[in-house]
């Protein structure tokens, strides 16, 4: 059974606990802590707000927004190499000539 049950020796085993993956009793047990004690002490800490540390506001809800699914291809070309574009709407047609005009030309 441990001796000295301070505050801030208990705030240190329930830091080391929680860092462990054990569950609280195994880790009691280990420590050789009464069951009961060890999980009052993890309790009490828990509901203390830690010394020096300002109180982390509640998380809030923030709007979600679902994206409207992309515009369908207006034309969709298929060039003789396998090379196939798909043109939305508001293509530039510079652009989609000079894209065609390279692939044409090959790398």
């Amino acid at each position: 059974m441990m001796s000295k049950q301070t505050p801030a020796r208990m705030a240190r085993l329930v830091a080391q606990w929680q860092r462990s993956g054990e569950s609280q009793a195994g880790f009691a047990r280990r420590h050789r802590i009464p069951g009961w004690t060890f999980w009052y002490w993890c309790r009490k800490l828990a509901d203390a707000p830690e010394a020096g540390h300002e109180s982390i506001p509640a998380p809030t809800f923030v709007p979600v927004h679902v994206a409207e699914e992309p515009a369908r291809p207006v034309v969709d070309i298929v060039l003789a190499g396998g090379e196939r574009l798909h043109v939305r709407p508001g293509a530039s047609a510079d652009l989609l000539r000079a894209v065609v005009t390279a692939l044409r030309a090959g790398c």
